[in-house]
């Protein structure tokens, strides 16, 4: 098969590439101009310089492919117009110029998000069928992905993959905390939230189970690890995984509510969105981040292959052998 993927030399989505490589798969990238092979340096993939902005100049990384896994989007960005044009219109654009090829790919495999759904209450966990609920502007970019993905059922098959934090070699988001770790510091920040957590090569077998598999078209799946975990549960796991002891040290609320704030106010003049803003402190102000990946193990067959605490493991692993830690 020849599959065309998007973001396909980021972190999840050269993930997603390898395992389409090692199965056989032909594959096209499409890259930003001047980005780069950045992780498949050197991967059998050919590579087209584009946007998911430029619906026109789609047509030669689609021309042949069966169908698309869409990984590219922003995760941080200045306003919420910014991550509709990107996250949503760009997914639109993608379906639009497939249609538009004769023998097109008519399914994709489409990135969203646990921040599409929104945090859940106490004592349960989330499933596909509840109300999508986004508390931020990234949340609601995703969210529109979904809702105009699906007016074209009946001509493009889609499936939506809702991930929460995704970990793992190549992440440079969760990295901070094993920095903090490797200081011999547990920071903790507030009050206690409870969340499910994703390792990003148990995200990327999932997604590649579901390119062009009939179980898959219209569905929105949750893929997560085993388990539900506080800041605690990760800190101590990552302690583990690097056999450090650390220091632990409650941060209170109001001084990530202040970092927020100042954030906020030099976001116009900063070269790129910082990763803690107001939209962010909303999220971790919830307590509840669970979701249950039922659904996905009766459709697909997914069952992560790796526990949470071995999978942190080989994340420290990967990061000390690079030297990034």
């Amino acid at each position: 098969m020849k599959i065309a993927v998007t973001g396909g030399t980021g972190f999840v989505g050269s993930h997603v590439v390898e395992l389409l490589l090692e199965r056989g798969d032909e594959v096209n990238c499409l890259v930003l101009p001047g980005e780069g092979r950045l992780w498949l340096e050197g991967a059998k993939a050919s590579f087209f310089e584009g946007s998911v902005t430029d619906r026109d100049g789609l047509a030669p990384f689609l021309q042949g492919c069966e169908a698309i896994v869409h990984i590219a989007g922003l995760t941080r960005a200045k306003t919420e117009d910014d991550f509709m044009a990107v996250n949503a219109k760009g997914a639109v654009n993608l379906v639009e110029a497939a249609l538009a090829l004769p023998g097109g790919p008519r399914h994709i495999v489409c990135m969203s998000s646990l921040a599409a759904t929104g945090p859940c209450p106490e004592g349960i966990c989330l499933d596909e069928d509840l109300e999508l609920r986004p508390l931020t502007p990234y949340g609601r970019s995703k969210a529109a992905l979904e809702d105009a993905l699906r007016a074209y059922e009946g001509r493009m098959a889609c499936t939506f993959i809702r991930a929460p934090g995704v970990y793992g070699p190549r992440d440079r988001d969760f990295l901070h905390y094993f920095r903090l770790v490797q200081l011999h510091l547990r920071v903790v920040i507030g009050r206690r939230n409870v969340m499910s957590l994703l390792y990003v090569k148990t995200l990327a077998r999932a997604i590649v189970s579901c390119v062009l598999n009939p179980a898959a078209y219209g569905q929105a799946f949750f893929i997560a690890d085993e388990g539900e975990y506080d800041w605690d549960d990760f800190s101590q796991m990552v302690e583990t995984s690097l056999g450090k002891r650390a220091l632990r040290i409650k941060v209170p609320e109001w001084i990530v509510a202040i970092v927020a704030g100042f954030s906020e106010l030099a976001k116009p003049f900063m070269r790129r969105p910082p990763l803690l803003d107001r939209h962010k402190l909303l999220e971790m102000r919830q307590e509840r981040w669970v979701v249950s990946t039922a659904k996905a193990e009766r459709l697909i067959g997914f069952k992560p292959q790796m526990s949470t605490r071995e999978a942190l493991a080989e994340t420290g692993a990967w990061y000390e052998e690079r030297g990034w830690i």
